[in-house]
């Protein structure tokens, strides 16, 4: 059942549509055109997500989707993980690395955690990112194409440094793939 959010509601983005279980999207429909996927509160835990056609609302955690998107790429996100601990000394807050789309999601802090364990990060393709302003010393503004701006809860040079990490590891995925040359 699809509804739209209505403006009395307490939320990142008004007039969006808001996906049921029986009628949301597949994620194969929309791992190739992801442009960010964020964590939200909207009758529970909900995925808010912008993809060049627009945004919208998923009926499932943003983990949920996280971890779908990489099954859909066929990446184990504990290689992953394990690969940016071995490149950049990264063991919490990994970009997502997906090489053969030649596309790395940067994980960007989007809203304070409520409980232990709250996913509190949403990921947001870097090539997608068009502006980075900063709002005040603790937030930073991020344009997402012509689609959409998201308040990140990160300073101006911390949302820098995550995107040239997930470029750095973007770099270095790929190489890890290229066989090295035998003498």
């Amino acid at each position: 059942m699809r509804t739209n959010v209505d403006h009395a509601t307490a939320h990142p983005v008004s007039d969006a549509t808001v996906f049921g279980r029986d009628d949301a999207p597949g994620i194969a429909q929309l791992a190739e055109d992801l442009l960010a996927f964020i964590p939200v509160y909207y009758n529970g835990n909900r995925t808010l997500v912008v993809t060049s056609q627009g945004i919208f609302y998923l009926p499932w955690r943003c983990q949920w989707v996280k971890t779908n998107v990489l099954q859909h790429f066929a990446i184990s996100q504990r290689d992953l993980r394990r690969a940016c601990e071995q490149d950049l000394n990264l063991s919490l807050f990994t970009p997502l690395v997906i090489t053969s789309a030649k596309v790395v999601y940067a994980p960007m802090k989007v809203r304070e955690p409520i409980s232990r364990n709250d996913g509190a990060h949403g990921y947001f393709r870097i090539d997608a990112i068009r502006s980075a302003d900063s709002i005040s010393s603790t937030a930073t503004r991020l344009g997402i194409g012509d689609i959409a701006s998201i308040d990140i809860l990160m300073p101006r040079p911390k949302v820098l440094t995550r995107v040239h990490e997930a470029r750095s590891s973007l770099i270095l995925q790929e190489a890890r793939n290229v066989p090295y040359p035998s003498l």
